[in-house]
């Protein structure tokens, strides 16, 4: 409701000024500090403005012709009674007609929202952190928009993030701030000032406007589509859940032990990132490192932390007597050579000695091995899960079903799912059936009022239009459901 405004009396008459700024900005039009004002009010024929349109049909011979003429992108604003009532862009000029001098064009002007810059361009926020109140994730959209702080109308946001890292992206400001603002059952809006703010989906609260008799001229109801009769909303759990996958190989290693060694350790993660998680590890030996003519080691495995391991090849204890063979052999070298006693061919004592030396030594040399070894286990991750909270009609029959679904993860808990989906259901079950009201022009109402009837049922509003041609009575079409 704009409070700026009173209601007008019956039959009053009420004075519109139409006014063509070729060179204002947004900014000057919502600070009222615009100095280029052209007045059209003189070639204004027809005119019917709504929440968020303005329709508007000049009539002129000479004067508007060439330069004078309003482009696309310009702004048309109107005043009532010398103050300012609406403002928009201009989106299209139609039905351009020349007929006995006189020239007749149809000017289609919208709210500053209407255009593609706020619904179409896809856009990305920055990341924020937990605990990041939405009313700020909110001003920086509209700040990316363009808008200043004397454009913004956003109440503080009682919500906060929920998650780490949080993001909007590949989304129009527009459907941002839809998700922003949904769970606290709010919507964005423009009003007729060009100022940013919002509107409350809440049909269940008390009455903006109370509406007497007198004011009320006629009332038409129809059903528009088929009623919604469940709301799902799906959102994600801001805690933590363990979600665990089945056995898997979580890591490969190829390790050579022997001589050189005693104790071969390799570190292993359970991913290429070293970030996967994993529980109940084992070692499976795909092929041994004492797969040779000699055992070389023993083969371990141990788990060290919640994303890695260690395999651990421990050489067995004669191959580090290497190098006491190699000592024993270099004292064998020095033992004379003294032939036996006896007939026959002779071996040195020394050569045998020297023999049986070197061949421990060989025997310890060839003692390598090569193996290959996989870690399985039973890899898990810490996820949010996605819940799915739903509220229904349980008096709707099956055969006129028509299930609505919500995602958004800015709700922060079940609670808050489930205020969330009851209220989305009550808004779109009630507003299948549309409801319209002509009343004494009262520019007080916007989208989102709720008025109050003489007989107490309540009309939650989704729009309006007047007709503010020369002489058109100050009536007030309004467009809305009960509730």
């Amino acid at each position: 409701m704009d409070d700026a405004w009173t209601p007008y009396a019956k039959d009053a008459k009420r004075v519109v000024k139409v006014l063509h700024h070729p060179g204002a900005t947004p900014l000057e039009m919502v600070t009222q500090t615009a100095t280029d004002a052209v007045d059209f009010s003189p070639y204004a024929t027809q005119m019917r403005q709504s929440a968020n349109e303005l329709s508007l049909t000049l009539t002129w011979h000479m004067q508007l012709y060439g330069a004078g003429q309003p482009k696309a992108g310009e702004i048309i604003a109107v005043q009532l009674d010398d103050k300012a009532l609406w403002w928009g862009v201009i989106e299209s000029l139609n039905d351009y007609r020349l007929q006995a001098g006189a020239r007749t064009l149809t000017l289609i002007v919208r709210s500053r929202d209407a255009g593609p810059f706020w619904r179409e361009v896809r856009r990305m926020t920055d990341i924020y952190p937990t605990a990041t109140p939405l009313s700020r994730i909110a001003r920086d959209i509209a700040l990316a928009l363009g808008l200043t702080d004397a454009e913004m109308q956003l109440p503080t946001s009682s919500s906060y993030t929920a998650h780490s890292n949080t993001q909007l992206a590949d989304l129009p400001a527009w459907a941002m701030l839809e998700q922003l603002y949904g769970p606290e059952g709010r919507a964005p809006f423009v009003d007729a000032r060009g100022r940013l703010k919002t509107i409350s989906r809440d049909c269940a609260r008390a009455a903006d406007i109370a509406l007497t008799e007198d004011r009320i001229v006629a009332v038409t109801a129809s059903r528009s589509r088929p009623s919604v009769t469940a709301v799902r909303v799906k959102w994600l759990d801001p805690a933590l859940t363990r979600v665990e996958h089945q056995d898997q190989s979580l890591a490969q290693a190829t390790i050579t032990a022997g001589f050189f060694q005693p104790v071969q350790k390799q570190e292993v993660a359970f991913s290429d990132d070293g970030s996967q998680r994993a529980d109940n590890t084992y070692l499976v030996v795909k092929q041994s490192a004492n797969s040779g003519l000699l055992p070389v080691c023993e083969e371990d495995y141990e788990q060290t932390s919640q994303t890695g391991g260690r395999i651990v090849l421990t050489t067995a204890r004669w191959v580090p007597g290497l190098i006491g063979s190699f000592l024993a052999l270099k004292a064998a070298a020095a033992l004379p050579d003294i032939a036996p006693p006896f007939g026959g061919p002779t071996a040195p004592t020394g050569k045998i000695v020297y023999g049986g030396l070197e061949l421990s030594v060989l025997l310890v040399m060839a003692s390598i091995g090569t193996g290959q070894y996989e870690v399985h286990g039973t890899p898990y991750d810490y996820v949010n899960g996605r819940n799915t909270t739903e509220a229904y009609n349980s008096a709707a029959p099956a055969w006129v079903s028509n299930e609505m679904e919500i995602e958004n993860d800015f709700v922060s808990s079940e609670d808050a799912a489930q205020a969330y989906a009851i209220r989305e259901l009550i808004y779109n079950a009630r507003s299948a059936s549309s409801y319209g009201v002509s009343i004494v022009d009262d520019p007080r109402i916007e989208p989102g009022d709720v008025l109050q009837f003489p007989d107490g049922s309540h009309l939650y509003v989704t729009g309006y239009s007047r007709d503010l041609t020369a002489g058109a009575p100050a009536v007030l079409d309004v467009d809305g459901f009960q509730v």
